[in-house]
């Protein structure tokens, strides 16, 4: 991406991609070589782009602190020192022994440290701190991965319009288990400060949407969430490799040449490889296992084939890896032992890290990749394997829970958990006939090949750039400071002025129980202000019963319009109804909500003169879909045949005569009292009847950002009584 103009882009991870060791002669700076570096290389080291992340090292003094920022600032990298107490608290601590092991499943890992979550707050502050000293509105922000969940929102807080983009490398569980997490809530909120986050895998994208509905309250729309008011997305982009890298090395004479080495060294046995770092979320202990009973069920194959294990150091001074690397060591030993002889090692195993070169050859090298992942985000080994493929055939088999395997559908896929699976997979790939080998290789090389890290990258942003052209469109439907300037000109001008103000979510916030939906002293105080103007109509336009309005409202002199317009009551006079309405539909739809109530705990069904509503708000939010989806398919067959209208509210499925609406009742008002200035509020899929009804020169306000026929929005209930706040005050100041 090259931005247009002096934007840039603002990438921020953990750590930066370059690799700092202390010398004799001094600090050697060097580039890392990872995928995310790799991919991420053409953005950051273009133009006025940054990268911000921690350098890997504690400098021992302020001179080599600023010799590390100098130099970084000419790679475009910006440098987040930490102290020894900050990367215990927020990287060992919080980062990896509570959100690694939450994220991969693994609850009984977690270790729920108090200080080590204000550590983790604090380096979050940090990062922010950082960044805002570079940021221009205008700039894109990208931040990556979980040790950085909650600085979207730090971002946010400071930058309304600002571009900001989250990728989660790690699986994302589903949320009964993140609910486990004391400060659950605090890290969603984080995250949500973005305007696309996105993930490996459709499951780990559905499991944070669920958090956030189920944890915050928050309902999906598709796959964007509503958050103060602008709309936050979540989506699926799986990681891809710098495949040119991959597929060139292996065809590299040097490489080639320490691939035969390998082979000739192991006398042209099948070469079974692993390449993982060291962690209990890597299925290790289960493939060593696995091998054992392959050797176990088919001795033909002992002295055929080797086990080559690498396991790249990681954390081995935690207390749980170190269990693991021991439980690593006892096991190769025992197999090594029992089976081995002068002339064969079952498993090759080494602890240690590689350069790409050597792990290029091995891939060339081997026959089959083995990946048994018990969780993980993606797993980047197999498609580098699979890129180092296309001149030497090979068989890739990868446990069903990598995120790969959701692409990868030409690989032989494993349950990680079952050895006797993993066993006979294995057996499977070693007696594969040629044809199978290079048609499975070939569909997962060209997929490879083409969802690459570039490709990754590009869609991403081109993304993001398509959200905040989205949401600038609905930007400026929100209520600004210039809206009111237009709102006060329009009420100051004119001479007689109707207001359609709806009551549940618009003058009063929602209650779990109805009836608690009380007004208060507020709101009587808004709307007689609102009154107190003799040119001013106020109209009192709801879905509840006329017989609720009449106690609420009765006495106090506004026009009231209940149960969506059935029901109308002018100052001074009695309630009327609208004639000639049918209820002989109500059984029917009577009995359908009754049944689905039944079923459902926390659900209740309200019934009016002419409709009938079934509500769930304290209904557990999963089921509540759920039932609601349910009940809309079975009262659909009755619409067409009563002349019925079927409305999906806040929480509520309602049914009503479809020649009765808000809309209908409005309009009719509007007509005979020929205002001048017109507003209409509210928040329901009800009002949307009177704000397409009104004329077009009505100013019509929707409480929340939802698509709407209103020419304006308000974030919430709050604002709106701020808005009615504003417009009181032009009555009493012109009073």
């Amino acid at each position: 991406m090259n931005p247009k103009n002096n934007n840039k882009v603002i990438i921020v991870s953990n750590r930066l991609p370059v690799k700092i060791e202390r010398k004799e002669d001094g600090l050697v700076i060097s580039p890392s070589e990872g995928g995310l570096a790799t991919g991420l290389g053409s953005i950051y080291n273009a133009g006025n782009n940054i990268w911000v992340g921690w350098p890997g090292i504690i400098p021992q003094d302020e001179a080599e602190k600023a010799f590390i920022t100098e130099e970084l600032r000419a790679l475009n990298l910006v440098p987040v020192f930490l102290t020894e107490e900050e990367i215990l608290g927020y990287y060992e601590g919080f980062s990896n022994e509570v959100l690694w092991p939450i994220c991969h499943y693994s609850p009984s890992y977690a270790v729920y440290d108090t200080d080590n979550w204000n550590t983790y707050v604090q380096v979050n502050e940090k990062f922010g701190q950082i960044v805002r000293e570079y940021i221009d509105s205008e700039d894109t922000v990208w931040i990556h991965d979980y040790q950085l969940m909650l600085l979207p929102n730090v971002l946010r807080k400071q930058y309304e319009k600002l571009s900001i983009g989250y990728f989660q490398h790690i699986p994302f569980p589903p949320d009964e288990v993140f609910r486990s997490i004391p400060w659950r809530n605090e890290l969603l909120l984080g995250i949500l400060g973005a305007d696309l986050t996105a993930f490996h895998t459709f499951n780990d994208a559905q499991h944070f949407l669920d958090a956030c509905t189920h944890i915050l309250n928050i309902p999906i729309r598709n796959n964007y969430l509503q958050i103060r008011g602008r709309s936050a997305y979540v989506e699926v982009y799986p990681m891809g490799i710098d495949f040119d890298k991959f597929n060139n090395l292996s065809k590299d004479a040097g490489v080639k040449e320490r691939a035969l080495e390998i082979k000739s060294y192991f006398k042209q046995r099948k070469i079974i490889l692993s390449i993982d770092r060291l962690d209990y979320s890597k299925g290790i202990i289960q493939r060593i296992v696995a091998f054992e009973e392959l050797l176990k069920n088919y001795p033909e194959l002992r002295d055929q084939v080797v086990l080559y294990m690498l396991v790249v150091p990681s954390r081995d001074k935690v207390k749980q890896y170190k269990r693991l690397r021991d439980e690593i060591d006892r096991r190769v030993g025992n197999i090594n032992s029992v089976y081995g002889s002068t002339d064969w090692t079952p498993i090759a195993y080494f602890y240690n890290s590689y350069p790409v070169e050597e792990l290029s050859a091995l891939y060339v090298a081997a026959d089959v990749c083995l990946i048994t992942s018990i969780r993980d985000g993606m797993n980047l080994v197999s498609k580098e394997y699979i890129a180092s493929k296309e001149e030497t055939s090979g068989v890739l088999v990868l446990s069903e829970l990598a995120g790969a395997s959701k692409e990868l559908i030409d690989a032989v896929h494993v349950n990680p958990n079952s050895v006797d699976q993993i066993s006979h997979a294995l057996h499977f790939a070693l007696h594969m006939s040629e044809e199978e080998k290079l048609n499975r290789m070939k569909a997962n090389f060209d997929l490879v090949k083409k969802f690459n890290i570039h490709h990754w990258v590009e869609i991403f942003f081109a993304r993001m750039k398509e959200i905040k052209i989205q949401q600038r469109k609905e930007f400026a439907r929100k209520i600004q400071p210039e809206n009111n300037d237009a709102i006060s000109a329009g009420y100051h001008s004119a001479q007689k002025r109707i207001f359609f103000l709806d009551y549940d979510g618009t003058l009063i916030g929602f209650h779990n129980e109805a009836d608690k939906a009380t007004p208060t002293e507020e709101v009587y105080e808004l709307l007689d202000t609102l009154k107190s103007d003799p040119n001013n109509t106020v109209v009192i336009i709801s879905g509840r019963p006329h017989q609720t309005l009449e106690k609420w409202f009765g006495d106090r002199g506004y026009t009231l319009v209940g149960e969506h317009g059935v029901w109308k009551k002018l100052p001074g006079e009695e309630w009327r109804s609208k004639s000639n309405l049918s209820d002989r539909w109500k059984p029917s739809v009577k009995r359908i909500m009754n049944k689905i109530a039944n079923r459902t705990a926390g659900s209740s069904v309200e019934e009016k003169e002419y409709s009938m509503a079934w509500h769930y708000r304290k209904v557990q939010s999963g089921l509540g879909r759920l039932r609601a989806q349910e009940l809309m398919d079975s009262l659909r067959y009755l619409i067409p045949h009563h002349g019925l209208q079927l409305l999906y509210g806040d929480k509520v499925i309602e049914v009503k005569n479809s020649e009765v609406n808000k809309g209908k009742a409005a309009s009719g008002l509007v007509e005979k009292l020929q205002p001048d200035f017109i507003f209409a509020m509210g928040d329901d899929a009800t009002d949307e009847d009177m704000f397409h009804e009104l004329p077009a020169e009505a100013v019509s306000v929707k409480v929340g950002s939802k698509k709407s026929a209103a020419k304006y929005y308000v974030d919430s209930q709050q604002d709106a009584i701020q808005l009615l706040h504003s417009i009181a005050g032009l009555v009493q100041k012109k009073s």
